[in-house]
């Protein structure tokens, strides 16, 4: 396995939030079968020599199927946390890998994305909303009619003290438009699974940044749900991820 250097002038406190534009694939155990005697064995265990069979697999969403898109975060040295820019879902990455059972998998395939990101020292996960929200506003991307659907559901279901429901009610509103998802813009998506990402981590609660980017979302949501019929796209966006 190799072992991954944290960044220059990056902190370990850092909370790191990258998309990954296509899936993300892991080396997992496919069967394991004893070898008779005196064949060399590929892996040892307790019980006897084994021969393992492994396979590439996606990182498949627990709540629904996707396999794309995942919103990738931790900090350096944390477990890999995955969030599905469809449904909202968040999970810790693991998976059926050859004696990882302490998730060591897991912490090296996020010290892989991040070094592979070329992240830049100082460039925060709020920036990052923040310039969905601008793209908006330049008219980078045109929200559907389902992002509206979906924006106007967000004030009702959110609580307005930033309680601990708060993840779960945008990733509900997420879901509850999965049949159309395809109409969804992907960076609308995208700027609500980062929100329940923040939301989730430790200290969410009490971090200024990660209540003022809370506000950012709704009042983009807030935008979004006040555009009148004709400033909605009625079609998916050719970009979109299937």
């Amino acid at each position: 396995m190799i072992e991954h250097s944290l960044p220059p002038g990056a902190t370990i406190d850092h909370l790191w939030q990258l998309r990954v534009a296509g899936e993300i694939r892991v080396r997992a155990v496919d069967w394991v079968a004893p070898l008779p005697q005196g064949l060399v064995a590929d892996y040892s265990t307790p019980d006897g020599d084994v021969f393992v069979s492994t396979v590439l697999v996606p990182l498949v969403c627990v709540r629904c199927p996707s396999t794309r898109s995942h919103i990738v975060q931790g900090r350096w040295g944390d477990e890999l946390t995955l969030i599905c820019i469809r449904c909202g879902t968040d999970w810790t990455g693991r998976w059926a890998g050859i004696g990882d059972d302490d998730g060591a998998a897991s912490r090296a395939l996020l010290k892989q994305i991040i070094v592979e990101s070329g992240f830049t020292p100082g460039t925060g996960v709020g920036d990052t909303i923040g310039d969905i929200r601008d793209e908006f506003h330049a008219g980078l991307w045109t929200p559907s009619r389902i992002d509206q659907r979906l924006a106007d559901a967000l004030p009702l279901t959110v609580q307005g003290d930033h309680g601990g429901t708060g993840p779960e009610a945008i990733a509900q509103c997420m879901v509850s438009t999965l049949p159309d998802w395809r109409l969804r813009s992907l960076r609308f998506s995208e700027a609500l699974a980062r929100t329940i990402g923040l939301l989730r981590a430790p200290g969410a609660g009490t971090d200024t940044e990660t209540l003022d980017v809370l506000d950012s979302v709704m009042g983009l949501a807030r935008t979004i749900a006040a555009l009148e019929p004709g400033d909605l796209r009625h079609e998916p966006e050719a970009q979109i991820e299937s």
